[in-house]
């Protein structure tokens, strides 16, 4: 029988993922420390998603993965980190082979995870249903987690704690005239090779923002998406001199505040729009990804004012990813974009209003 965790056991959680995946699996470590109030709780993530857990109230630590080009290198240097933490149990809630085997070489007693890999590595293993869609990816980990009797909330919600310094960081590098609920965010891009939303769209949307908003506007980007940044910025006319091309100018901390005080918030479903719903900013989101794996259903960013535009869209057998997320974007017109964000905007001062009445 695996060992039982009370209240002195040393737990470890591993979500050695994407950014929007980390942000998401944050929804479960209050839950978690609820469940084991005096337990040691260890976060394993990418090491550059440590800003985003300064200090977490829920966490006895954030354990950042070794970085390095050498495969063999990293495990070995993880299963030391692992080693010092004498853990019980280690709960993999993305199924990774360099951390499941640098937890087997650690001699962590309890391993819990999905079978994506097969139970080499793992004491306890579940079989994969997320493909399928059926409830949010948040909820995915309570599947695991119930294996240490924890209970999924009836509502799931994201918590990060960015480094406090990331704020007076920002705003050295932020213009003057970009202060706090006068300007919207525009994410231009997306991880990897997932289709993106087209300059056009961004440049219509800008336009309206500067013009009708009376709004600043925040490109934030990463180097790799220039060329669309430089599509977008040709294309604002009289608008340009309020719009701000910020990207790869801030550490995901700084991003973090940037997106917190941010009027709106407007991207595809990536890793800012879920810092931004996780922060409390009004973010809509456009999921071009539309098939049950991918839908808003799995992947809506988590937070009270996060709204998703999502059209189901069936992809056929023989059409690219790339195609098939073109084709989805087809669906939608710059107009259409442009009435969410307005709905978010008009939403977002009216809770304003409520709260200064309030006061």
């Amino acid at each position: 029988m695996p060992p039982e965790l009370n209240g002195t056991s040393r737990l470890v959680l591993a979500r050695p993922d994407r950014i929007g995946d980390v942000v998401i699996t944050s929804s479960c470590l209050e839950p978690v420390r609820r469940a084991l109030p005096g337990a040691e709780i260890h976060f394993v993530a990418q090491s550059r998603m440590t800003p985003l857990f300064c200090e977490h109230p829920a966490l006895t630590s954030f354990v950042p993965m070794p970085t390095h080009p050498d495969p063999v290198w990293r495990q070995e240097r993880l299963a030391d980190q692992l080693r010092r933490l004498n853990a019980d149990c280690i709960v993999h809630l993305h199924s990774d082979p360099e951390v499941e085997w640098a937890a087997a070489a650690a001699d962590i007693p309890r391993r819990i995870g999905f079978c994506e890999n097969g139970d080499k590595w793992l004491t306890e293993c579940l079989p994969v249903k997320k493909k399928l869609g059926e409830k949010h990816e948040g909820f995915y980990n309570f599947d695991l987690l119930e294996l240490l009797g924890v209970s999924p909330p009836s509502k799931l919600k994201a918590c990060l704690k960015p480094n406090p310094e990331a704020a007076d960081r920002l705003a050295g590098k932020l213009p003057a005239d970009i202060t706090q609920g006068r300007y919207a965010v525009l994410h231009v891009g997306a991880h990897g090779k997932k289709p993106r939303i087209t300059p056009e769209f961004f440049t219509a949307i800008a336009r309206w923002l500067v013009k009708e908003r009376k709004m600043y506007v925040v490109l934030l980007s990463t180097p790799d998406e220039a060329q669309a940044i430089d599509a977008i910025l040709a294309g604002l006319g009289s608008a340009a001199p309020w719009v701000h091309n910020f990207d790869g100018q801030t550490d995901l901390a700084e991003a973090a505040f940037l997106l917190r005080d941010a009027a709106v918030v407007f991207g595809r479903d990536s890793g800012p729009a879920h810092i931004a719903a996780a922060m409390g900013a009004p973010t809509v989101s456009l999921m071009i990804d539309s098939e049950p794996t991918n839908s808003g259903r799995r992947w809506a960013p988590l937070g009270e004012r996060s709204w998703v535009l999502d059209k189901p869209l069936e992809r056929s057998w023989y059409e690219s990813k790339s195609g098939f997320g073109r084709r989805n974007l087809e669906q939608y017109s710059a107009d259409e974009i442009i009435a969410s964000l307005n709905q978010a905007l008009d939403a977002a001062c009216e809770v304003t209003t409520e709260s200064a009445v309030e006061a």
